[in-house]
């Protein structure tokens, strides 16, 4: 029953907001071009599990047997890739335009204390693109190479940072 309330936490809200295809085994729900699949045996149940990139549905948890399932767009593990162990994350700043073309913007309601660092992640954690700049409360970011797609975006100043996912189009 446990196992059937997690499929259901999982796989309903993406019927109800996203794409769906049906198969007999599955049904695959994404708001996106990219995902993985995988299959699990709990309790002697074949499970499949598909996320997406950009899926619409509520962040969430479930845990059952000591096991802790996730859904939601940022995980906690990919988190872990990015973030600077024991800098805080409460770092005040708005990037914008969302999506970009070739630039974006980065203001400050403050100037930084120190320089801004700007660190580009690709959907598997690796960094793509980074640059330092000097003390300033507006920021104009160029970053360069970037195919369209989404990206994480993390801004590191005055020991703190933060982090958002930004769309790159043509």
């Amino acid at each position: 029953m446990r196992i059937a309330s997690i499929i259901s936490f999982l796989i309903i809200p993406l019927m109800v907001v996203s794409q769906g295809e049906k198969s007999e085994n599955f049904l695959r729900g994404t708001t996106a071009q990219s995902g993985a699949s995988s299959e699990l045996i709990i309790g002697g149940h074949k499970v499949i599990i598909h996320s997406t990139i950009g899926q619409a549905g509520p962040v969430g948890h479930a845990s059952v047997n000591g096991m802790r399932v996730f859904q939601g767009f940022i995980q906690p593990s990919f988190l872990h890739k990015i973030l600077t162990p024991e800098t805080p994350t409460i770092l005040e700043a708005s990037i914008f335009p969302n999506p970009f073309i070739d630039q974006l913007q980065l203001n400050f309601d403050f100037l930084p204390e120190t320089d801004v660092l700007v660190s580009v992640y690709d959907v598997s954690g690796t960094v793509v693109w980074s640059n330092t700049y000097g003390s300033s409360n507006v920021i104009t970011i160029e970053p360069s190479n970037l195919s369209s797609g989404y990206y994480f975006f993390k801004i590191e100043c005055d020991n703190m940072q933060r982090v958002e996912k930004i769309l790159k189009n043509k």
